[in-house]
């Protein structure tokens, strides 16, 4: 019985398509100039998201900056709106790069303050950072705030504020106080 050309054919077909998907994908010659793909990367230099989103002259969000005050705040005598002073107890180092040196100088602001009214009704204070000092210009900045709030029947705070016998938050100078960048400042 002779075979019909389509069965042929269709054969051939198959038997092309299973050699060729058997073997593996031929390397692509080094030496050449083929276009590449955005995806095509070497392997020998690793490259960083982090490091390309980031302007070389930017510190990120996120980063912590700790501070001593340089006078004390409590919240028997603060006002939203009042202003303090500090200082960087650590250096602002991306990549290698210092941007702010320990004991650069911040300026902070008093967002809500409240005395304290009696035992049953404690002060609380919250504050946030403002801007920071560069080479001799104020450079505004964006921080998460830091809130404490006198405790009743405990006579210290969380965030270690030191609460006085009449139940009021104190930050004082010697205090580390934590903040956050809420917003990458850019120093071009």
């Amino acid at each position: 019985m002779p075979l019909k050309p389509g069965i042929v054919f269709s054969l051939a077909l198959a038997l092309v398509f299973t050699f060729a998907c058997g073997r593996p994908p031929a390397n692509p010659d080094s030496s050449s100039n083929s276009q590449r793909l955005p995806f095509d990367r070497s392997t020998a230099a690793p490259t960083s998201s982090d490091h390309s989103l980031i302007p070389a002259n930017s510190v990120p969000e996120g980063t912590f900056l700790t501070v001593h005050l340089t006078k004390s705040i409590s919240s028997a005598s603060a006002h939203p709106g009042d202003s303090f002073e500090g200082a960087l107890d650590d250096p602002i180092v991306v990549d290698q790069q210092t941007f702010f040196p320990r004991g650069t100088k911040v300026s902070g602001r008093v967002l809500d303050a409240k005395p304290a009214s009696g035992p049953n009704n404690p002060g609380y204070l919250r504050v946030t950072l403002v801007s920071v000092n560069v080479g001799g210009k104020s450079v505004l900045i964006d921080t998460s705030s830091i809130f404490s709030k006198a405790s009743r029947n405990d006579r210290s705070s969380p965030t270690g504020a030191s609460l006085p016998a009449s139940n009021d938050v104190v930050f004082a100078p010697d205090r580390r106080l934590t903040f956050r960048l809420a917003q990458a400042v850019d120093l071009q």
